[in-house]
């Protein structure tokens, strides 16, 4: 389904584009009639106008307009009427909407010989000239600037002191054009051309990639880039800009896994690097690497446990500040930054402040994010939810030996009935009644929240310093209850120009955050499958609790049920289980630039950033979490309840409460400093005008140290003025107990870092452009031999602007064709083990505590000979633009990553089951389309469409492990070799028995139903595909009448597989809500003939399949009928904003003022199986889905 949808936007693309080109073409197909004698050729050209509606545009230095001619046409097309006209005249034309536009042709754009001394020879108003290109008023010579007659008729480029030699007509207009400067157009033998000044250009980056090392001509650069457009990124309307790049730039895959603030999103370029380790890409920020503040595991990063909320540095940088991101792809592109880019690189570079006139900018947004419904999900009712615990009951199958722990509407009832606190006809009308509730509880625990977002920035400055400073505010109140979101950011940037030769860029940049969030223990795993320990997420409550519970009693207050052994209501649990973040970020940054020569520069940037994150998950006294460490009604709950304590130092037959009061305070310190200290020397020659060289070496020396310590408080009074009354046999718990965490951890980790790395660029003619790159990185994060400890990478590339070429010059429908390709290499450090011996401190545990010894636990072996995961990639691309209008890149790529890292089993005898080695290789392929349009482009009225694509296939080539059938049969993928590296598998599904219980194939075909999580065949699944998007990408259009402009986006992703939410449960709590599709399970004998959900099976049935170790129910949930399509398309955003007039804006002594007004997620089209379940979203921990949203905003300028 998702597949047709997709079709049929490209379908609608390929309209877009031959529309876009069928107007230009338009013209030429119009129809003219004249007969007439001696008529001038202006005459002719106005009554061209008038039958046709096309101006006639041409430089009276190229026709003689009164020139007289014999035109006989009668409906001719215009194309034939132009060449007849302009027979014998070395002139061409080419058509646009509004204009048959003249030119000289290429064969009358000879050049004249030199004229000796190169000043003022006249022949028939050719002249020659000679003439010097400077940098503003500072007179520094600019070399390499391109000289270009606007008619195309002459070129040339400035050499090393800047000067240049031109010959034309007299009075011929010719455009100044070099990057980072603003184009200069002049006329010939008129304006003076000693000196021609240029002005550094502040204001756009479009002509020129960005790498964080280089400022590089796009015109020669060789690389893969993709740019998004600022304004894209205000259209957006999201604070984080890691979420905003969705369908923005081909190749780069984004999968907003969650709408918490401070979570990373799912972002890959050009597909999966590591199976084990780090893939995501690297962010830098004005040419230095943006560490995360928290050192999160690669493993972690999904698993919304509460540290994902610090996992994105990006998050604390204000959208505002940001002119320009850039996303480098293929090895070309990112070789500067050598082992740390193999994942792509998205290089953000902020704004600086302007000379001329100051510039006060304020900006404001207010969002509303709207709550979710229960209607999105098909989930039983109260009364069907009441009737299938009653049918439950009825039978005897109902799950007694949890009551004690959990109960919901039906349980609760129950209990009071057993103990006789209401009679039996109280109870079937309390029945009755919970039938109606019918809570929707997203509408309980959701709000339509309110965020806003306020910046102010200020720009100004002379010729000698120009300084930059802005502020911002963004408030987030929080889509559920007890949670919300506050950040301050502030920038002071300065630039001083010191001398003609020198000057400095100092930047101060600083954060900070404070967030609270619902509270989530970390994810763990419990017989091969994940766990979270009191999982209150209230999207995971709102669609998988059952709607006859309700949250309030008759009398308002709260209605309590019962969770671990103890009382629970959700709101209360909420108000006294949460996490609070408290992030701060400083960062100092210092650029210097000394012009050594005027084709040699030393550059230097020296940065040091620092961050301080705090977590505190707090349970008070009165959660849910601290009740149940006190649980201990009754004997049959003092058993059963895991959170008591078996005190082996204590005679006592009873387990023992470790948390007689007080609640628990689990805390993480995490300290991070970051430096960089770069140094580089560029060197820039220009000979016979023709010849580009381009020279870059340097050195790079960074430091990451992380500095954190982790306890637990056991018996924080939290309602007692944060007070503590620990119990010491709490530690003692943790301290014997084989699965206990330790009540105290302190942990330094320090990274270095050694980088050599060279750049050479060539460039002829501005026709062929080859780039050679070369780095050498150096870790302490590799093994201890020194044949791995560097890495050396090189990259070459080359391309061909082939526009440039003389046969081309006449093709006007031709904007710039460019062909380009590179192959190199590049590493990674997993980030997932170490090379070292990795021991703990410990103590055994004896009965006898004078026989407890200390002891050294070896976690894991060392490993010298670890290696970088490395990588060879190839890629080839064209790029062209057509008619003024069509612009495109279509891109192939390569990737062979090779040595990766991860765990495999090893043999026992070693002492250990398994160690972190280079155990796999895998390869990625694919291509990527970049679409831009300006269907209309007239005075007032313009629309524009940009389209990108990506396609990616991943296959796993090496693989040294294998998985048993519970972790191979992961919702989030796995790997095998052949298949991608998250690729999806099932138990294939048969049918029912006649029992009503499911029967699924065996690897020899066979029909079975002992499944076990243990079994290690894995030629008994089901390949059904990749988990991760084969294709993804984005249209947006864009559209300007007069002041008001509007644009929306659609992001769309295809060709991966879903797995459901589990339908089945091993024991049924009358606390679920239970999918509806159990309301047509098997019944009776024959009904396997009509469906496919099993019966409801009883306890003498669950007893017979614990004993034969099989497991039906987990495999029905991870069949092959239990599997969705996950191609969807989203409406992602659409704004429309009004730009007041001019005369208005100074009325109001105004710049100028926009008023905006936007909505984001506006619609999702998917796999109707999915039944409300987001393609896209993470369901767990601190993680729920992005809402649908309203934005009003406000854009002001003084």
């Amino acid at each position: 389904m998702g597949l047709k949808l997709i079709t049929k936007c490209l379908v609608w693309l390929l309209f877009f584009c031959f529309y876009a080109m069928a107007s230009v073409s338009a013209g030429q197909q119009r129809q003219f009639s004249m007969t007439a004698k001696q008529i001038s050729l202006k005459a002719l050209f106005n009554e061209i106008k008038k039958q046709t509606n096309l101006v006639v545009f041409y430089n009276n230095d190229l026709l003689d307009d009164e020139e007289k001619v014999d035109v006989a046409f009668t409906r001719a097309p215009l194309k034939d009427v132009m060449q007849t006209v302009l027979r014998g005249k070395a002139l061409s034309f080419r058509f646009t909407d509004s204009y048959i536009i003249l030119a000289r042709s290429v064969a009358d754009s000879t050049r004249t010989p030199p004229v000796s001394n190169g000043t003022l020879s006249q022949q028939d108003s050719i002249v020659t000239l000679s003439g010097k290109v400077v940098e503003g008023e500072a007179e520094n010579p600019l070399a390499g600037v391109t000289i270009q007659f606007a008619d195309g008729t002459g070129t040339t480029i400035s050499d090393e002191e800047g000067r240049f030699r031109i010959t034309g007509k007299k009075g011929t207009r010719m455009t100044f054009q070099y990057v980072g400067y603003a184009p200069l157009e002049l006329r010939l033998g008129v304006d003076n051309l000693s000196p021609v000044r240029l002005t550094p250009r502040m204001e756009t980056l479009e002509d020129v990639v960005v790498t964080g090392y280089q400022v590089i001509d796009k015109r020669t650069f060789t690389g893969s880039v993709g740019k998004v457009d600022p304004e894209g990124l205000a259209t957006a309307g999201i604070s984080d800009v890691g979420k905003a790049l969705q369908g923005m730039v081909a190749g780069v895959a984004v999968e907003n896994t969650s709408g918490t603030f401070g979570t990373k999103s799912k972002i890959r370029i050009r597909g999966n690097s590591s199976i084990s380790g780090n893939q995501e890409p690297l962010w830098v920020v004005d040419g230095v690497v943006l560490d995360d503040p928290v050192n999160v595991n690669p493993n972690q990063l999904y698993s919304g446990d509460a540290a994902t909320m610090l996992s994105s540095a990006i998050s604390g940088i204000n959208p505002d500040d940001i002119e320009d991101i850039q996303v480098l792809k293929d090895a070309s592109a990112t070789a500067m930054y050598g082992t740390q880019a193999v994942n792509g690189v998205i290089v953000v570079t902020t704004k600086k402040g302007r000379a001329g006139q100051t510039n006060v900018s304020y900006k404001n947004n207010f969002s509303m994010a709207l709550k979710p419904s229960i209607t999105s999900f098909n989930v039983m009712n109260s009364k069907q939810r009441m009737e299938f615990s009653e049918e439950l009951y009825e039978k005897n199958i109902m799950d007694f030996t949890n009551l004690n722990s959990t109960y919901g509407a039906f349980g609760k009832l129950l209990h009071q009935l057993s103990r006789k606190e209401i009679t039996w006809e109280q109870y079937y009308d309390e029945i009755q009644r919970a039938k109606t509730y019918n809570t929707d509880w997203f509408d309980v625990l959701f709000r339509n929240s309110i965020n806003q977002e306020h910046s102010v920035s200020l720009s100004t400055g002379t010729e000698k310093a120009q300084y930059y400073m802005s502020g911002s505010y963004f408030r987030d109140d929080g889509q559920t209850r007890n949670q919300y979101v506050d950040r301050f950011s502030g920038n002071l940037k300065g630039n001083f120009n010191l001398s003609d030769k020198f000057s400095i860029t100092g930047t101060l940049y600083g954060s900070v955050r404070n967030q609270r969030s619902f509270g989530a223990f970390d994810e763990h795993v419990s017989g091969g499958l994940p766990q979270r320990d009191y999982d209150i997420n209230p999207y995971t409550y709102a669609r998988t609790t059952s709607r006859a519970m309700r949250p309030y009693n008759d009398s308002g207050e709260l209605e309590f049920y019962q969770a671990h052994f103890a009382p629970f209501n959700i709101l209360h649990e909420m108000d006294n289980n949460f996490v609070d973040i408290k992030l701060k970020e400083i960062r100092f940054q210092l650029d210097g630039l000394w012009k050594i020569t005027s084709n040699l520069n030393y550059s230097f940037i020296l940065s040091a950033r620092g961050t301080s994150a705090m977590s505190e998950h707090i349970s008070t006294e009165l959660s849910n979490v601290a009740q149940s460490y006190r649980a201990m009604q009754s004997v049959a709950i003092r058993s059963a309840n895991d959170r008591l304590y078996d005190d082996p130092y204590d005679d006592s037959e009873y387990r023992i409460s470790v948390l007689p009061r007080g609640g628990i305070a689990m805390v993480d310190n995490n300290q991070g400093e970051f430096y960089t200290v770069r140094n580089m020397l560029n060197y820039k020659p220009v000979f016979n005008n023709v010849h580009i060289l381009d020279l870059m070496a340097g050195t790079e020396i960074k430091q990451r140290k992380y500095n954190n310590y982790h306890f637990t408080a056991y018996g924080l009074e939290y309602y007692r003025g944060l007070t503590a009354s620990p119990d010491y046999r709490a530690i003692q718990r943790d301290q014997l107990s084989a699965t206990g965490s330790p009540y105290y951890n302190l942990g330094l980790n320090t990274y270095r870092e050694a980088s050599f790395f060279a750049n050479l660029a060539y460039s002829y003619d501005n026709k062929y452009n080859v780039t050679l790159s070369t780095r050498a990185d150096g870790s302490n994060r590799l093994g201890a031999s020194e044949r791995f400890r560097f890495l050396p990478i090189w990259v070459a590339g080359v391309s061909w602007n082939v526009d440039n070429e003389a046969f081309l010059q006449d093709v006007q429908w031709l904007d710039f064709l460019k062909v380009r390709g590179s192959y190199g290499t590049r590493g990674n450090i997993s980030g997932l083990g170490s090379p070292e011996l990795l021991a703990y401190y410990g103590t055994t545990t004896r009965f006898n505590p004078n026989e407890v010894e200390n002891i050294i636990s070896i976690e894991a072996p060392d490993n010298p000979t670890m290696q970088w995961e490395k990588e060879k990639m190839a890629n080839a691309a064209i790029e062209f633009g057509l008619f003024s209008r069509v612009s495109a890149t279509l891109e192939w790529y390569h990737r062979d990553n090779y040595d990766l890292i991860g765990a495999i089993q090893v043999s026992r005898a070693s002492g250990f089951t398994q160690r972190t080695m280079n155990w796999a290789d895998m390869r990625n392929e694919g291509f990527e389309v970049t679409l831009s349009m300006q269907q209309i482009k007239r005075h007032n009225f313009q629309w524009s469409t940009i389209f990108t694509y990506g396609y990616n296939k991943n296959e796993v080539t090496r693989l040294q492990t294998s998985n048993g059938v519970i972790r191979q049969t992961h919702d989030r993928g796995a790997p095998m070799l052949g298949r991608p590296v998250a690729g999806l598998y099932s138990f294939r599904f048969a049918t029912l028995d006649e029992n009503g219980l499911p029967l699924f194939y065996t690897a020899d075909s066979r029909l079975s139903n002992s499944f076990s999580r243990y079994t290690t065949n894995l030629d008994m699944l089901k390949y059904e595909g990749s988990r991760e998007p084969l294709g993804s990408g984005g249209l947006t259009n864009q559209f300007q009448y007069k002041n008001i402009s509007l644009s929306f986006l659609f992001t769309f992703s295809y060709g991966n597989k879903i797995r459901l939410n589990p339908l089945l449960n091993r024991y049924f709590s009358d606390v679920d809500a239970l999918d509806a599709a159990l309301a047509n399970r098997w019944t009776t004998p024959g009904d396997e003939r009509y469906t496919n959900v099993p019966r409801i099976i009883e306890e003498e049935t669950r007893a017979q399949l614990l004993q034969a170790n099989a497991e039906p129910f987990m495999a029905y949930n991870r069949s092959d009928i239990r599997v969705a399509d996950g191609s969807f398309i989203r409406f992602k955003n659409v704004m429309i904003a009004y730009d007041i007039p001019h005369v208005l804006a100074d009325r109001l002594r105004v710049k100028n003022l926009k008023i905006t007004a936007q909505a984001q997620n506006l619609a999702l089209w998917a796999d109707p199986s999915l039944n409300g379940q987001d393609p896209e979203a993470i369901v767990s921990g601190i993680f729920i889905p992005a809402a649908t949203s309203y934005t009003l905003g406000l854009n002001l300028n003084f």
